[in-house]
């Protein structure tokens, strides 16, 4: 912060607020004070000034507390603001373990974030992530370079939603049609011989076909990718299976 006040990319700030023990590392505060009119506050001074020495008391937090409020869009009516307590959050991350083994979640686990936190979805798998002990990072801000952010971050967990789906199989549906000869051919059978696995034993998996095939769709996430996600409205039946085939995991569709 101090470095892009200096360089004057964030000249309307003038305060920042910092919460170590200790006082922040190199910085002169003589300095950031006068040519830089920035004042450095520890958090702790502000709670001792505000509470003037007195011992502060929180309410005790249940289950039945409110943690945050969600407002929805709006497009079916006046926005609405629904009250998410702590039990609500708590279940469904706890609930992150009683699935079937391809949806296990461990420390291993690599998260990427695009999906904006004003999302219920996207805010309880970042709580996840810290309840988990995931890796995750962030995207750059940029959706049309959401493929260079998967590609340096590889993750083992993706959540999206249908119309990033649509585009996935949009593309991949191009790239087959431009494919002639023999390895259209290997790739039809692959295709056809998945999705028949798919839709009677339920396996997205395929020894020979993945090797030779669908290692490059897998390419399109990063290479890792084994729990996918959809939710917040309905997709294809057909975009679904071919997506699970193609990517080889399941993608599982959230409801809320």
């Amino acid at each position: 912060m101090i470095e892009l006040k200096k360089a004057g990319k964030i000249p309307q700030v003038t305060h920042i607020i910092y919460f170590t023990d200790i006082d922040p590392p190199e910085y002169d505060e003589i300095e950031a004070q006068t040519a830089l009119n920035l004042t450095l506050v520890s958090y702790e001074s502000i709670v001792k000034e505000d509470t003037k020495g007195e011992e502060v008391k929180f309410d005790e937090v249940t289950r039945d507390t409110v943690y945050t409020l969600s407002y929805t869009s709006g497009t079916t009516g006046l926005p609405k603001g629904v009250m998410i307590t702590h039990g609500n959050y708590a279940s469904n991350i706890g609930a992150m373990t009683q699935f079937d083994s391809e949806f296990t979640v461990s420390d291993q686990d690599v998260y990427l974030s695009y999906l904006p936190l004003a999302h219920v979805i996207e805010r309880m798998l970042l709580l996840s992530a810290l309840s988990y002990k995931w890796l995750f990072g962030f995207y750059q801000g940029d959706v049309l370079k959401l493929k260079d952010d998967l590609a340096v971050l590889r993750p083992t967990i993706f959540a999206s939603v249908p119309r990033l789906y649509n585009k996935f199989y949009d593309a991949m549906q191009q790239k087959i049609s431009e494919v002639t000869g023999f390895k259209r051919g290997l790739l039809d059978s692959g295709v056809n011989a998945k999705l028949q696995n798919l839709a009677t034993t339920g396996k997205v998996t395929h020894g020979f076909y993945d090797f030779c095939i669908f290692k490059k769709f897998r390419e399109v996430l990063g290479g890792r990718v084994r729990v996918m996600i959809t939710g917040s409205a309905p997709i294809s039946k057909e975009v679904l299976a071919f997506l699970k085939v193609a990517f080889c995991c399941q993608i599982h569709e959230g409801y809320g």
